[in-house]
């Protein structure tokens, strides 16, 4: 298995995992990465990804099934497209689900690769 496809399953382990230590690990290290929610609102720095990250895996009512449908491996820089299907409960206790593109690109600095973007687009 190539380098940043075995990068990208522990990413996406670690989110499946609420493993925000493991999850941090792939933040840029010299400047932010950025997400971008179903929703629209953007996180721009390391320091909001990583507080929305803790407050989403505090959550235990929410899981994600997620097909990788692309990947591209440059060398320096890795991206990978992936269908993803949320399922959560609403404030009410009713059930519901998300369908999106989950849209992240990487970089390979020092022999590591850590995301770049984030994005989630609702189909």
């Amino acid at each position: 298995m190539d380098q940043f496809k075995q990068a990208l399953d522990m990413h996406l382990k670690s989110i499946a995992d609420r493993d925000i230590a493991a999850f941090s690990e792939f933040l840029h290290p010299s400047h932010s990465s950025m997400v971008i929610l179903p929703n629209g609102h953007m996180l721009k720095s390391n320091e909001d990804i990583i507080d929305f990250h803790i407050e989403w895996f505090a959550d235990l009512d929410w899981r994600m099934d997620v097909k990788i449908m692309d990947i591209l491996d440059m060398g320096s820089v890795g991206y990978a497209l992936c269908d993803v299907i949320y399922h959560d409960i609403d404030e009410d206790g009713k059930p519901y689900q998300m369908e999106y593109f989950l849209s992240l690109l990487f970089n390979k600095i020092e022999g590591k690769w850590v995301l770049i973007r984030d994005q989630n687009t609702l189909k």
